[in-house]
């Protein structure tokens, strides 16, 4: 990273980061060309081995160019931001932007056990506000729509954080 003085190193201030983030923008390769596409999306915390790995969990069609391409091949990038603000000043070249964003590398895996695939979709929809009530465990999907809908999980391999703040 050219501005280490941006660079946001610790794991979990990172994650802290993505929390407050919305919106994944996906990158991939599909038939030999870039393509991003946005994905909402959910993430776990995992120790393994003694280490914190995060996995990134997004659903979509079961059929479609984002499949096709994880299937011909699932590495993947992603990034993630939040706390965009654009500040102008009397020169073009003294305008900045103050953000936080995170940025990861990892491969993609779709997800074909309904109970793994259930427990993504609730980090996902947990992750974007919906509320479990007390004494509730997990959430109730339609089967016939679960079935239809594919599941994503990203096994994080690279991870960087960044930060412009005022």
């Amino acid at each position: 990273m050219r501005r280490k003085d941006r660079e946001v190193t610790d794991f979990d201030e990172i994650i802290s980061i993505l929390e407050n983030c919305r919106v994944l923008h996906l990158a991939l390769i599909s038939e030999g060309k870039p393509y991003a596409v946005q994905v909402n999306f959910g993430y776990a915390v995992k120790e393994i081995a003694g280490e914190k790995r995060l996995f990134v969990y997004f659903h979509g069609a079961g059929e479609g160019k984002k499949i096709d391409a994880i299937k011909q091949n699932p590495t993947v990038s992603f990034c993630a931001e939040s706390f965009a603000e654009v500040s102008g000043g009397a020169e073009p070249c003294s305008w900045t932007t103050f953000y936080e964003s995170v940025i990861g590398f990892g491969k993609a895996k779709i997800i074909s056990d309904a109970q793994e695939k259930a427990a993504a979709m609730d980090t996902i929809m947990l992750h974007n506000g919906y509320y479990l009530s007390a004494g509730v465990r997990f959430i109730a999907y339609n089967a016939m729509a679960l079935a239809k809908t594919a599941v994503v999980a990203i096994e994080v391999a690279e991870l960087t954080g960044k930060r412009h703040q005022k």
